[in-house]
């Protein structure tokens, strides 16, 4: 199986490196579309398994099953894509494709594993922000001749409410809001729903000078911007502080933090990452790159508690 071929790689120390900027794809199919996820997400890959039906959950929510000492609920990703398309035995032989992210497991039904690529985040094409498009879809790649999707699992899993309560808040007491509103504050995150979430936490507490961007590149090009025309020892009145998602498309948040440190200007800047994927190994990685904190969504109590820490006076 491919995963397996990818762990044991791991085991035997061929891991990616930090700020490369590349990223291990696992792409499957979900009835005739190329579906794509980050290897560093998934768990493994299962034959299908009997389901046990849970009441009051969406119709795409097959149910629960139990994985040794766990049980995980089950998504049947064509039914939420597409509905009521026609029977999945036309598609292939199915799986359940076992997913780890924000400290939760979530199973999804696919059909036909296909194998994994090894691609470079500037590879991925964003989707365009238009009003009405709000596609699962962080991005996506041409690989041997055809499109593959990289869905949006997190933003999957909270719509249907399997993810657990994503949301949260960072208000803090009011006797803080004067000075945390003048602090500068940039965040980066490709889904659009947790960006939303991100800003909205931010600004209940009481972070008004906001600047998000949906990838790393993004924010790259706003922070190199403000550090051409901004002496060290001021650029922290022109940013206080960068919260970034790990992976996004085109730039991801290790290869951000690189530049950050390599950038005579910037290279003090505080710079947290908050990911659904930080795994000891991530964590190395973002060691390696230099990053102040690493933060598991959603854990909005620590993003604040760092906030606070790394910001000192400026927002005490």
């Amino acid at each position: 199986m491919a995963i397996a071929a990818a762990r044991a790689a791991k085991d035997a120390g061929v891991l990616l490196e930090a700020g490369t900027n590349e990223v291990e794809i696992l792409v499957f199919h979900v009835g005739r579309e190329r579906c794509g996820v980050n290897v560093a997400k998934v768990r493994e890959v299962r034959t299908v398994e009997a389901v046990t039906r849970l009441p009051q959950y969406p119709e795409s929510v097959q149910g629960a099953i139990r994985i040794r000492e766990s049980v995980v609920p089950l998504v049947d990703l064509r039914r939420y894509l597409w509905g009521d398309a026609p029977p999945t035995e036309a598609f292939g032989q199915e799986s359940d494709l076992l997913l780890e992210y924000n400290n939760r497991m979530v199973a999804f039904r696919v059909q036909e594993i296909e194998r994994i690529f090894r691609v470079s985040w500037k590879d991925l094409i964003p989707l365009p922000e238009c009003p009405g498009l709000d596609a699962p879809v962080t991005g996506v790649l041409l690989l041997e001749g055809g499109i593959v999707a990289i869905l949006d699992f997190e933003s999957i899993g909270a719509e249907l409410g399997v993810n657990g309560d994503v949301r949260g808040s960072l208000a803090q007491p009011a006797t803080q809001a004067t000075s945390r509103a003048a602090c500068p504050l940039v965040y980066a995150d490709d889904s659009q729903l947790i960006r939303k979430m991100v800003g909205e936490a931010l600004t209940q507490a009481g972070y008004a000078n906001l600047h998000g961007f949906s990838d790393g590149l993004e924010a790259w090009e706003y922070l190199a911007g403000l550090a051409e025309n901004t002496a060290a020892d001021q650029i922290a009145q022109k940013v206080g502080a960068v919260v970034s998602d790990i992976e996004m498309p085109r730039m991801d948040g290790f290869s951000l933090t690189r530049r950050i440190r390599d950038n005579p200007v910037l290279k003090n800047l505080p710079v947290i990452l908050f990911s659904s994927l930080i795994s000891k190994d991530n964590e190395k990685k973002g060691v390696q790159v230099g990053a102040t904190a690493q933060i598991s969504k959603p854990k909005w109590e620590d993003l604040a508690a760092t906030l606070t820490e790394v910001l000192g006076e400026i927002v005490g």
